[in-house]
């Protein structure tokens, strides 16, 4: 309950002109009356006869409120790209930082830390796996991928048109195989006719095929193709199916000279002598003249050996661009016995 001296005061506060009077009006006593040591906050309300305020005094508060409300919003927006720049900055000297550590780590390490790292990445391989990636560089330079040839014999023309676009069981192949032959034997000289023909322009397709398979690699590829061919035979007996190694032609590749003594055995053999007598006993008796021939009549065969061997060189370096292998002697002529 408030006292007689509140009430008055109270009552003056609120007959007051309400011009001046504000909207809320805090009146403070000592909490003698209420509760001890607080404040007890009165509220009034101004009257409704208030006088609204002129126009040109809400235009200048309205911009100066607009005006501020701006002024606030692109302080904010200058502090904010201010501040995600120098987050920018430094994520990016973060991460310069990061490298140049990564970077100053691997170049202080020590030179036995970097063996050690070799050593770990770089096993030695062992016999097998040597073998295998031996092979199989050979296969890449043996030029296995030659054109698939159409059938050039009557007989293969035949049966490659026989058995076109037809699905055999393996059971019944050799069964087929036989009614094939049967039907070939009984085939007409006109039909045999057509199928001869049929071959030799598939013979013609076959060679132009291959020689353009063959021009479109370099003589030094053919070359190293041979060598990879017989190297595969001899160690690791691939191919498994021919018994031959089956080395590329290239007539591009300059033939090796003809010795002396090969020159003196086509000559023999040109002069009809030893015709009709067997190959291995005129063989033997063309040995025995070569080493009773006389000087003068060797030397003229030393002399077209010496020739031939000459012009082989200069097409070896004309062709493959290096020097021609020095000549092996792997045979020599019977001896007198």
């Amino acid at each position: 309950m408030l006292s007689s001296v509140g009430r008055a005061a109270i009552r003056r506060l609120v007959s007051t002109s309400s011009i001046t009077a504000p909207r809320r009006i805090a009146v403070s006593w000592p909490a003698a009356y209420t509760v001890r040591y607080g404040r007890v906050f009165v509220q009034g309300f101004a009257s409704a006869g208030r006088p609204k305020a002129s126009s040109t005094t809400t235009k200048a508060t309205t911009k100066t409120s607009k005006t501020g409300k701006s002024t606030k919003s692109t302080k904010a927006t200058k502090g904010t790209t201010k501040a995600s720049a120098g987050k920018g900055r430094k994520k990016s000297t973060t991460a310069t930082a990061k490298k140049t550590t990564k970077a100053k780590s691997r170049t202080s390490a020590s030179p036995k830390a970097k063996g050690r790292r070799i050593q770990r990445k770089r096993q030695p391989l062992t016999p097998e796996k040597k073998l295998a990636v031996q092979k199989r560089e050979l296969k890449k330079t043996a030029m296995f991928e030659e054109p698939k040839m159409l059938p050039d014999t009557p007989w293969t023309v035949y049966i490659f048109e026989q058995t076109k676009d037809k699905k055999v069981l393996p059971e019944n192949l050799r069964n087929r195989m036989k009614e094939i032959s049967e039907m070939f034997k009984n085939l007409s000289s006109s039909e045999r006719q057509r199928l001869a023909n049929t071959a030799e322009q598939n013979k013609l397709s076959n060679a132009a095929a291959y020689t353009a398979w063959v021009e479109s690699h370099t003589p030094e590829q053919t070359v190293a193709a041979n060598k990879a061919r017989h190297l595969l035979k001899r160690k690791f007996q691939y191919p498994a199916s021919p018994h031959v190694v089956k080395l590329i032609r290239d007539h591009r590749i300059p033939k090796r000279p003809v010795t002396p003594f090969s020159l003196f055995t086509r000559a023999r053999w040109a002069s009809g002598e030893f015709a009709g007598r067997p190959f291995g006993e005129a063989a033997k008796a063309i040995g025995k003249e070569w080493l009773k021939l006389p000087d003068v009549e060797r030397h003229a065969y030393d002399d077209l050996g010496k020739a031939a061997r000459t012009e082989y060189e200069k097409e070896v370096e004309a062709v493959l661009h290096r020097k021609p292998t020095p000549r092996r002697i792997t045979s020599k002529p019977p001896s007198e016995e």
